[in-house]
């Protein structure tokens, strides 16, 4: 199956920002939508195709991806992301950063392909509390992905600046070490989600969640805080599994 590369760039500040499109991957109603209200969402089919959804950060002196997708092609509906790039005619060499928002194989499966690091010259930013989680799971996908960068990867802490700009946030309850991203230039803001959020229609129910979140009470109290400061400061906002562009 031929597959298309979707990209959308746009200047934000001094930066420029590209939405790469991994492609989607098949889920079910009952596992994308825990806890939501069968109204909310009876309009979404009980199997259908989730966006995914990343974003190339170039701040004119560092490439910074946010994740890395699925990587190998699982199926043919996903698994495009090395493609995109290098629509925009940028090799995974170029890339200086990978930051890991969390490690569930729709974000990590493309930082290593057949146990070599695809992007050979980047440091994998991950917080440490993900870190600890996943090395307690050592038969997961997750784990066998990580290995494979251990040499590369960069712990944090605490929020962090990685570059100037570009803003690390702990937002726990999806992972233990769930991070979002900041990305400030020029007076502009924008707010990159990951997976605090699933659809736009569960804006008006924040106890839905993703049935792999592992500590929904924690989640939804992430996803209140972060919507809270969305709201408050007037920012734009980029979810990994938002429909594409959004």
């Amino acid at each position: 199956m031929k597959k298309e590369v979707e990209n959308w760039s746009f200047q934000f500040g001094a930066f420029k920002i590209t939405v790469l499109s991994d492609g989607a991957f098949p889920v079910s109603k009952e596992f994308f939508f825990a806890d939501t209200p069968a109204d909310l969402i009876a309009h979404i089919p009980d199997k259908f195709d989730a966006p995914l959804n990343f974003l190339l950060i170039d701040t004119g002196e560092k490439k910074v991806m946010v994740d890395a997708g699925f990587g190998e092609d699982y199926l043919p509906t996903r698994g495009r992301l090395l493609l995109c790039l290098q629509h925009e005619g940028i090799s995974p060499e170029d890339i200086d950063t990978v930051i890991i928002t969390h490690a569930h194989i729709d974000h990590i499966g493309g930082v290593s392909h057949q146990g070599v690091p695809v992007f050979p010259k980047a440091n994998y930013v991950i917080r440490e509390e993900e870190w600890a989680y996943w090395m307690n799971k050592p038969l997961s996908m997750e784990f066998g992905k990580l290995k494979t960068i251990k040499d590369q990867l960069m712990f944090v802490s605490s929020d962090f600046e990685i570059y100037p700009g570009i803003f690390l946030q702990h937002a726990p309850g999806h992972t233990d070490g769930h991070l979002t991203v900041s990305i400030q230039s020029e007076g502009e803001r924008l707010l990159v989600s990951s997976d605090i959020l699933n659809d736009p229609c569960t804006l008006q129910h924040l106890a839905s969640h993703i049935a792999a979140e592992v500590a929904p009470v924690i989640g939804m109290q992430t996803r209140f805080s972060f919507l809270e400061e969305v709201s408050r400061q007037n920012v734009l906002l980029f979810v990994c599994h938002y429909p594409f562009q959004v």
